[in-house]
């Protein structure tokens, strides 16, 4: 038989196992899962000083806001001025509140 009346052959099955073809597509943030990363009214929130020898700045959460993007927090700090921040990846911890039982 000519070369050219040759059936194709299958495409070669990627043989490894737990190949990414295998596993499930990466999960979309949504506002459920946000919430369950992000704090919660009543949890204190701890920004580090970009400053050496400088204190961290902390406040009570009031309130959490989530946009499309990120999550902002209305923080009352302990010198009693409030402000929403929106603070940046790695200076920030959200210490949470123990609920009483």
């Amino acid at each position: 038989m000519p070369a050219s009346e040759k059936t194709p052959k299958k495409a070669k099955k990627n043989s490894t196992k737990g190949s990414a073809a295998k596993r499930s597509p990466a999960r979309k943030a949504t506002s459920a899962s946000r919430s369950a990363e992000s704090g919660k009214a009543g949890d204190l929130i701890v920004i580090e000083s970009e400053k050496v020898g400088s204190p961290p700045r902390e406040g009570e959460v009031l309130e959490v806001v989530h946009g499309q993007v990120s999550v902002s927090y209305l923080v009352r700090w302990t010198d009693g001025h409030q402000s929403l921040i929106a603070p940046g990846a790695g200076n920030t911890r959200i210490v949470p509140t123990r609920t009483k039982r």
